[in-house]
């Protein structure tokens, strides 16, 4: 009889968590360098925002709030890194880190003169 209880047990635990489906991103004022407009690309990258918030919920199910993404580009455009400035209560790191690597692969920004760094208020909501 314990062997069954233990077997259901361990299959429930290993078994993965359904990724919840749903969830809104609204993006605020983007803080960016003088003559450099990245917000129609942060705009047009809601969809890949709004996945990695919901594969973050499969692990914390109550996250949601605000969270400022710091975005480097570099002088071609492309990504260079993304991370959180502090506080926000969605500062979770593996939405940061989903994001980071969304960004990274699909995400090209107007070539800003230089690099930037740009300053992405992001509010998620279930």
């Amino acid at each position: 009889m314990e062997s069954a209880g233990a077997a259901s047990a361990s299959a429930s635990a290993s078994a993965p968590a359904a990724v919840p489906t749903g969830g809104t991103v609204l993006v605020g004022d983007i803080n960016a360098p003088k003559g450099f407009d990245p917000k129609p690309v942060v705009d047009g990258f809601k969809p890949q925002l709004v996945d990695c918030y919901n594969k973050a919920r499969a692990t914390h199910p109550d996250l949601c709030g605000k969270v400022t993404l710091q975005i480097q580009i570099n002088e071609g455009g492309a990504v260079l890194g993304v991370d959180a400035a502090p506080g926000g209560h969605a500062n979770d790191p593996a939405l940061v880190a989903c994001i980071a690597d969304a960004m990274k692969a699909g995400a090209h920004f107007p070539k800003p003169k230089g690099t930037a760094i740009v300053n992405a208020p992001l509010v998620f909501h279930p």
